[in-house]
């Protein structure tokens, strides 16, 4: 077992950020590296504030893709009806105020990673035209007619339990299929408290190194 106060990380390699002594989120961030590999879709699954957006920041850094762009999408912070505008861009007058062309994220990410976090949150509708990008890699921007295509690789985020939205028909278990090819359950903070004393020591020094902070005891 590592010392106490060892912190398993590796400096400016993709994973460096990620700060952890628990096997267990040595075991994840095992099975993270090992699927950055692959060009195959990422589904991070875990409660919120666990390090999602960290991991797939990691994922595409150590990917063939790392010198590509890393797009993340909030899904839950947009209002449904600006995010197919805001996924796959729109025409001059396609809707009120379009007033020139505007390229979607989808675009943005070609050559990349596109991280959709909260992906639960994507109303059905547009799953429908996620699920064709996905699979063939065309999309068209809101007003136009124009057959689009982009390449980048796809990792996508959720605290929901998807799979039960499935079963209730309020996620499409096609795009769920598609999405989930490579799982990845990111623990919580209370699966490995060991880590606990760690990351607020990481934190200290993150917002305070000059003044070399510690937290007591009774404060831990």
């Amino acid at each position: 077992a590592p010392a106490p106060h060892v912190v398993r990380r590796e400096g400016a390699r993709p994973f460096g950020d990620i700060v952890y002594r628990s096997e267990k989120m040595q075991r994840t961030v095992d099975q993270a590296r090992h699927m950055a590999q692959s060009p195959a879709a990422v589904l991070l699954l875990g409660e919120t504030g666990t390090g999602k957006e960290l991991f797939a920041r990691a994922i595409h850094n150590a990917s063939r893709r790392a010198d590509g762009p890393f797009v993340a999408v909030n899904c839950a912070a947009l209002p449904d009806n600006l995010i197919e505008s805001e996924l796959f861009g729109y025409e001059k007058g396609a809707f009120t105020g379009a007033q020139h062309r505007k390229s979607g994220l989808v675009e943005s990410a070609a050559g990349g990673t596109l991280f959709l976090d909260e992906v639960g949150e994507i109303p059905l509708p547009l799953q429908v035209k996620l699920l064709r990008l996905l699979k063939g890699g065309t999309y068209r921007r809101v007003g136009g007619i124009e057959t689009l295509r982009s390449d980048f690789r796809l990792v996508c985020a959720t605290h929901r339990d998807i799979s039960q939205m499935v079963e209730e028909d309020r996620f499409r278990r096609d795009l769920y299929h598609r999405i989930s090819t490579f799982p990845i359950h990111i623990p919580s903070l209370a699966e490995r408290e060991g880590d606990i004393p760690l990351l607020a020591d990481s934190f200290l020094r993150r917002v305070a190194e000059d003044r070399h902070l510690r937290l007591s005891s009774g404060a831990i």
